[in-house]
């Protein structure tokens, strides 16, 4: 479902009716597709192939505000080579990354992983969490 999903954004998102949509629908790209979950088991990960073609898809956009997330959650390194784009792809992302101007940490994360910021975290989760409550993530 997920891949059918992100399939259907995929085809969707540079239509000009859904110019209003085009934020979340770039972030609802990378959750689906983001290669380290924040939470679930990791056999419910999109299989390479199709994130790989999401990547492709998304850097030929324009970029959108929430562009440079998306294509990190997609192509972030877990070391993990059943989860893990191929280098070369990883590669391309990272370099769209900084040409886009992208944060360095984002272009980190692409190249040799690692743990989100808390304000990554709060933009991945798409709301604020309330004040006091903390998620700590482990890397599994």
């Amino acid at each position: 479902i997920k891949v059918q999903v992100g399939n259907m954004i995929v085809d969707l998102i540079g239509k000009r009716k859904y110019e209003k949509v085009r934020n979340p629908m770039v972030w609802a790209l990378g959750r689906l597709g983001q290669r380290q979950p924040l939470y679930g088991p990791l056999n419910q990960v999109v299989p390479q192939a199709a994130a790989e073609k999401w990547c492709n898809a998304l850097m030929k956009m324009e970029v959108y505000e929430s562009s440079h997330l998306a294509a990190m959650q997609l192509a972030r390194c877990t070391e993990d080579r059943y989860r893990d784009l191929q280098a070369p792809i990883r590669d391309r992302v990272a370099e769209w990354l900084t040409d886009a101007e992208a944060s360095e940490h984002l272009v980190e994360l692409v190249t040799t992983g690692g743990a989100l910021v808390a304000e990554e975290r709060d933009k991945v989760f798409g709301e604020a969490l309330p004040k006091g409550l903390r998620i700590r993530l482990t890397n599994s």
